[in-house]
């Protein structure tokens, strides 16, 4: 019997990793056939109970094993460089975890990277997925909110010191970025697909409670190109530990309000637009992730089979990076307005220097085993 089961491979085990594996083993069209991280005790952590082909080299994974589909979950300043690695040498569709990239270069090149070898690229922004914000989403579509007034987001999380301790590259601007970056992504990506595309920020940010090159605080201003005003606070400093919050969005318009509260953006707590039941429009997940990589999954499966295009599809995913770029910038310029049509770029974002280079090559592979086998030989 013919297995036309869309095959997966993950590169890069870390904390994300178990909600892909969880929802590739729920799809019924696919079929996860393989792990890689250089560190091969976490993917065997991973692959336990499940029949999957364990690698520390992806090169030596992709030209052994029959992959459809590659998962890039690895340290969020090497995502691009793996995923045009992987595109260029063995044309396979992508998943990239957020960020999609760090740099804005790089995301150009990837987009180019795509186009040029076609294949498909699938960006992971799962809490599009979630039921009130696709409530919210609807609300916008068929004009029920009306002129936007004002738009914000409100991130309360906790991240400690262990939390960076436990990988190099966690909390260096080279390889990670802070709160924006690594946390508040998917709240500054759903304001920007709910409340529209964004003329120009102001910001600020401060570390105040972990020792990091990065913000583990920030607070933004934002004006949209619709005229709406709009918000960002974001922080992993609440304390006690162990202790996230509220991941919440707010959109004030002309015909009412809608807010959406909980730790993962998953419950619709006011909705002024009509008599509904909130509950039905609320989830409650076992954690921040979520449930939407399932969806993304699903997308994944139908797009590969040719019955669907990416949810959410890489230019767009790109666009939360540049904003993300403008903001970092109004940092770096002591909280000064800049207009994102000007193209700002953040001077420390995703930048690999002298003082980092040594740590991103603990995440290239060749780099890795070519170290490793000249060890040997000594």
């Amino acid at each position: 019997m013919v297995n036309n089961k869309v095959k997966f491979a993950i590169v890069g085990c870390g904390r994300i990793s178990y909600r892909h594996i969880e929802a590739i083993t729920a799809n019924q069209g696919a079929e996860l056939v393989a792990l890689c991280d250089l560190n091969l005790e976490r993917a065997r952590e991973r692959g336990m109970d499940l029949n999957v082909k364990l690698y520390r080299d992806y090169n030596q994974m992709l030209k052994e094993q029959e992959i459809d589909v590659v998962g890039i979950m690895t340290p969020s300043g090497m995502h691009a460089e793996h995923a045009m690695d992987i595109i260029d040498r063995y044309r396979k569709h992508v998943i990239i975890e957020k960020p999609v990239c760090l740099k804005i270069s790089d995301g150009m090149e990837l987009i180019e990277c795509a186009r040029k070898n076609k294949v498909k690229l699938f960006a992971v922004h799962q809490n599009r997925f979630n039921k009130p914000v696709r409530k919210i989403r609807d609300g916008i579509e068929n004009n029920s909110i009306g002129k936007l007034v004002l738009g914000t987001v409100r991130l309360r999380w906790s991240r400690g010191q262990a939390y960076y301790d436990r990988d190099p590259w966690r909390g260096t601007w080279a390889l990670d970025g802070g709160v924006l970056t690594n946390q508040a992504i998917h709240h500054i990506d759903l304001l920007r697909w709910l409340a529209g595309e964004v003329e120009s920020v102001s910001a600020i940010a401060a570390t105040r409670l972990v020792r990091v090159e990065v913000e583990d605080t920030a607070c933004i201003w934002l004006k949209f190109t619709s005229g709406a005003l709009g918000m960002i606070e974001a922080t992993t400093a609440v304390r006690p530990l162990n202790n996230d919050l509220e991941a919440s969005i707010s959109l004030l318009g002309e015909n009412g309000v809608a807010i959406v509260e909980g730790a993962s953006v998953n419950k619709l707590v006011t909705w002024t637009f009509g008599d509904i039941n909130l509950a039905e429009f609320s989830e409650n997940p076992p954690n921040v992730y979520g449930f939407g990589h399932d969806q993304i999954i699903n997308n994944v499966v139908d797009t590969i089979a040719g019955k669907s295009e990416p949810a959410v599809n890489i230019e767009d995913a790109f666009k939360t990076v540049v904003l993300l770029s403008a903001i970092y910038r109004s940092i770096e310029l002591g909280g000064k307005e800049v207009y994102l049509k000007d193209n700002p770029v953040s001077e420390k974002l995703g930048v690999i220097d002298k003082e980092h280079q040594k740590i991103a090559d603990l995440y290239r592979t060749d780099v890795v085993l070519k170290r490793e086998k000249k060890c040997a030989h000594i």
